[in-house]
Order: C-alpha cells, then structure tokens, then sequence
C-alpha cells in the first residue's frame, strides 16, 4: 500500500513540474545580425529550422544547403534561422558586419540571421538555454557540442527534435517533418468556396471574399493563436457575393485565426499576419 501510495506522489510531482512548463520558444527576443530586435513571436504559425552557424568550420558549406532549403520551403510555412557562435573551435572570431557579408557574399544567405551568440555557459544566450534544456523546454537535453546543431520548432513554439552538427540541413528526416501536417490542427487551404481567404500572408489587409445564399447577419471575428478575441473584423447582413477588407494596422506580425459565423456557417481559417 506505502508503495503504490509513493509511485502515486511521484507520478503526480512529475506530472506537476511538467503541467508548469508553459514557455516556448515564441517567449523569447533577440537580436538581427543588422541589430534589430526581433520578436520570436512573429513566427507562431511557422516551423522553424534553428541553426548555431561559423564562418570557418568545416560544416560551413551547409550554408549553401540551408540556401536550398530555404529557397524550398521558406514562406508562410516554414523559417529558417541562423545564431552564429564562436564558442566551438573559435571559428567564428569576427563581428556581425563581417559575419552578414561573409554569408551574403558567399552564399546568398537571405534566411534570417541573429547577432552573434554564445552557447556555452556561463554565457549562455537565453533562447539556447531553452532549446538544449529539459527543465526549460518540457522534451529532453540536447547539448550544443559543436557548430550546426540543428533543433526544429514546431507551429506553437514546441520543442521537436534536434539533429547533429552531420546531419544534412535536407536531410529526409527535416525535409518530411516540415511537410509534416501542422499541429494547430487547422488548414491551410480552404475547401468552402463559400468563405474564401484571398491573400495569405496577410501583408496590408485581411481580404474574404464571401458568399451566401441569402441575407443573413454575419459577424467575423479575428482571434490569437491561443483562441483569445482580438478585434471583430465584420458584423452585419450580407447576401451574395460580397468582399471584405480589414487593414492589419496595429496587429502584431503572427498567427491568427478568422472565425466566421451565421445561420448557415461557422467556419474557422488560419491567417498569417506579415507586414
């Protein structure tokens, strides 16, 4: 009985520690290679590819993979970016200004690339304190041991998988898990012509086109990945064939979701806002 009573504690503590794990990799901001800051967050809705990069490794022609993959996959769907580090065989010792020409020069890289990092401890960059600890991200340890680590990031900003600095940026394994469906669950395609979504991204405006067979009272609403409302889009009758153009100004770059409502439809699509 004092056994299955213990096993049941600890069962339940493990449980607790990681019902509390609620951070995920759109918490974090950090900083272009320009200097720029740049939310994490802009990526809800996107798979990303997170890669630690050198100039002068012999993994750095994995950087004209990474080209390929990007230039593959790289959209709405899916990011690519780059951190690079000097802390593995000091082989990346120069600035941002001499890093960004180095990867533009030589390889087109036009993914986007952070300010120089540092992994190894004490120095630690937050993010990569996330991606390479359990207690942070909920999954498992994946230590960074040397250049081109490679971690995937899914839809919501979980953790998924990590891959070696030998792992091919087109190898099988990443190429299939960015074709791999989306875990929000929701399409990105719509097959109700009734509710058809014209512009995906979204980079000005949130354009329907929308069609009812008679009149009804329609009301739209825009709502965060995390089903919060934002903003009501429309409310009103329509019949017919109607449009509807409603300015993203003053939203945050990011995932939402269009929920449609009437008699007749209830319907949810996902928009990726861009501007």
């Amino acid at each position: 009985m004092k056994k299955t009573l213990l096993l049941a504690v600890i069962s339940f503590s493990l449980f607790s520690v990681k019902a509390q794990i609620t951070e995920t990799f759109h918490d974090f901001i950090v900083t272009g290679i320009a200097g720029d800051t740049i939310n994490l967050a802009d990526y809800a809705g996107k798979k990303v590819l997170v890669v630690n990069t050198a100039s002068y490794c012999s993994y750095t022609p994995q950087f004209a993979d990474l080209v390929v993959l990007d230039s593959l996959y790289g959209g709405p769907g899916f990011a690519i970016l780059g951190f690079p580090c000097n802390d593995f065989g000091g082989q990346d010792p120069y600035g941002d200004s001499v890093i960004n020409s180095f990867c533009t020069g030589n390889y087109n890289v036009n993914f986007q690339m952070m300010s120089k990092i540092s992994i190894i401890a004490p120095d630690t960059a937050e993010v990569y304190k996330w991606l390479q600890l359990q207690s942070r991200n909920g999954v498992q340890d994946a230590p960074v041991t040397w250049n081109f680590n490679k971690f995937c990031i899914d839809e919501a900003g979980h953790w998924v998988n990590h891959f070696s600095s030998a792992v091919n940026p087109m190898d099988t394994a990443i190429t299939n898990w960015i074709n791999s469906p989306s875990v929000l669950g929701i399409s990105e395609n719509n097959t109700d012509d009734r509710f058809v979504l014209l512009e995906n991204p979204a980079v000005r405006n949130i354009r329907l086109s929308i069609t009812m067979p008679s009149v009804q009272q329609v009301d739209i609403g825009l709502y965060d990945m995390k089903g919060a409302f934002s903003v009501n889009i429309f409310n009103g009758s329509l019949s017919g064939i109607s449009s509807i153009s409603f300015p993203v100004t003053g939203l945050d770059n990011g995932l939402y979701f269009i929920r449609i409502k009437s008699s007749s439809l209830n319907r949810v699509l996902k928009v990726l806002v861009q501007q």
